[in-house]
């Protein structure tokens, strides 16, 4: 039973992204999330008490499934700086494709500034990029004259361009490309020459874009 349970509420979660995504947080109706998640109001109303509460639903599967990821990036041992470059890597795959990560930057963005906070994917995905950051000052992988908010500064602008980007409709191959070229700039400008040494600013293997057969 709880796992029927689980599984409904992950429909519908589901279906709020995509039509959170698709159409944003004012136009998606509790009656069509219901329809195309395949269950009745009555069961929404079960997980869900009003659309706000899908909105932050949606919002914090986003936060949860950028967090799993910096883990498992994190397990690998790698460097700060190329756990960085990879997560970044991973917002530009979810902004291009994934319903639940678009829909919960386009939720941040609409429903700023309401009476009840809501959660801020950007600022979550900075705040990450920030922690990422001070692990890699630890490893003295950042030169000595530029300050973390500076690098901070400079890898927000990076996922804000990321959204922007996927927003506009920019195909993936494209944007996981300016990302690689972005980063070294950035590298460049923010870590020392030792730290850059064995970097990868292309995407892992695992998510470039696969060749179209001829």
């Amino acid at each position: 039973m709880q796992q029927r349970s689980e599984r409904t509420r992950a429909r519908l979660v589901g279906a709020a992204g995509e039509l959170f995504d698709r159409h944003g947080y004012a136009q998606a109706s509790l009656g069509d999330i219901s329809r195309i998640a395949g269950v009745s109001k009555g069961a929404l109303y079960f997980h869900f008490e009003s659309k706000q509460e899908l909105a932050t639903a949606v919002q914090e599967t986003g936060c949860r499934l950028l967090e799993e990821t910096v883990l498992a990036l994190c397990r690998e041992g790698r460097p700060a700086l190329q756990t960085l470059i990879d997560t970044t890597h991973a917002l530009a795959v979810w902004a291009s494709t994934d319903p639940i990560v678009r829909a919960a930057f386009r939720l941040g963005r609409e429903r700023a500034g309401g009476d009840r906070p809501v959660l801020n994917y950007h600022l979550v995905c900075s705040a990450t990029a920030g922690r990422l950051l001070g692990r890699a000052a630890e490893e003295g992988a950042l030169r000595p004259d530029v300050t973390e908010d500076a690098a901070r500064t400079l890898v927000a602008g990076m996922v804000a361009g990321i959204e922007a980007a996927a927003w506009s409709g920019a195909p993936y191959p494209e944007i996981a490309a300016q990302l690689g070229q972005s980063w070294e700039l950035v590298l460049r400008a923010v870590a020392e020459e030792h730290a850059r040494r064995g970097l990868r600013t292309a995407p892992p293997a695992a998510r470039r874009p696969e060749p179209v057969a001829g």
